[in-house]
């Protein structure tokens, strides 16, 4: 059970901020660590001396000490730290799978000088005013899952500022923001690309291989096959970040035709034109103004 704090450092409850700081400074001299290297119970009785003056020796702790006693001072110095907000950026690539990045993060951390403590022997810490925590840019590894897209927030518990006192951390926000691609197009959980194919292939079929977000994958084209027409490649899209399966990969074929016939590639095409006649055209006349 923690004693008393005016007690623990032998001033009245009445004692004003003057008072209260001389009094940690004589018992801080008699009984710090740094002195006592050989008294075990030097250090708990140092602790305990600090703990009375970081309480009383802010308003607002005192004011809640001797309004609820220790507890209420324990809630009020155990709060959690802020969140911290970081954005990321990554490629393509990297939001196809799982990747894990290094970041520096700034946030506030334990004070090294006084331990969090927020004192010293000579009373607060000057290196952190006596708050326990210091602002600086710390190395923090993430995982981000596969399947991110910009916007997408990633929570990391407990990697966030630390509390004052010895709160606990908060966590961190981690936003990403995925380079586009020369080549697939992402819209929602679907990906979208095109794939050019001869005006042959487009005649007889062909059966290729296409890239995907994540390797590749057989494309069987019919034969018969027109230009704009989308087929659908089930699973082989991204990743969900719901972590149920993938999404699918649209494939839109592009048909090429050959330009710069010379006279005996023309005559060609003609004698196929004479072989297989086409006419794509017939119902345009009855169209003609605007007839139904």
């Amino acid at each position: 059970m923690r004693r008393d704090y005016y007690a623990v450092l032998g001033i009245a409850d009445t004692a004003d901020p003057r008072e209260i700081r001389r009094a940690f400074q004589r018992l801080a001299r008699q009984y710090s660590p740094d002195v006592n290297f050989w008294e075990e119970g030097a250090r708990p009785l140092f602790e305990e001396i600090s703990e009375a003056y970081r309480v009383l020796s802010d308003p607002t702790a005192r004011a809640i000490y001797d309004r609820y006693g220790p507890t209420g001072v324990a809630v009020e110095g155990g709060r959690t730290g802020e969140d911290v907000h970081v954005a990321v950026d990554l490629s393509f690539g990297q939001a196809a799978r799982d990747t894990t990045v290094r970041l520096d993060v700034p946030r506030f951390s334990p004070c090294d000088a006084c331990g969090g403590s927020g004192l010293t022997s000579a009373g607060a810490c000057g290196f952190c005013r006596g708050r326990g925590v210091r602002r600086v840019v710390d190395a923090v590894r993430v995982r981000l899952p596969a399947g991110v897209d910009s916007g997408t927030q990633v929570r990391v518990r407990g990697e966030g500022s630390a509390g004052a006192f010895g709160g606990p951390r908060g966590d961190l926000v981690v936003s990403t923001r995925v380079r586009e691609h020369p080549f697939f197009k992402r819209q929602g959980d679907g990906m979208y690309c095109d794939v050019a194919i001869s005006v042959w292939e487009a005649i007889r079929g062909v059966r290729m291989r296409v890239p995907t977000p994540t390797g590749e994958a057989v494309l069987v084209v019919p034969p018969g096959t027109t230009a704009g027409e989308v087929f659908r490649l089930r699973g082989h899209g991204l990743p969900k970040l719901t972590g149920e399966g993938r999404g699918d990969l649209y494939v839109t074929i592009r048909v090429e035709v050959p330009r710069g016939l010379d006279a005996r590639t023309d005559e060609l095409v003609r004698e196929l034109e004479r072989l297989i006649p086409l006419t794509p055209r017939a119902d345009l006349d009855r169209y003609a103004g605007g007839a139904e």
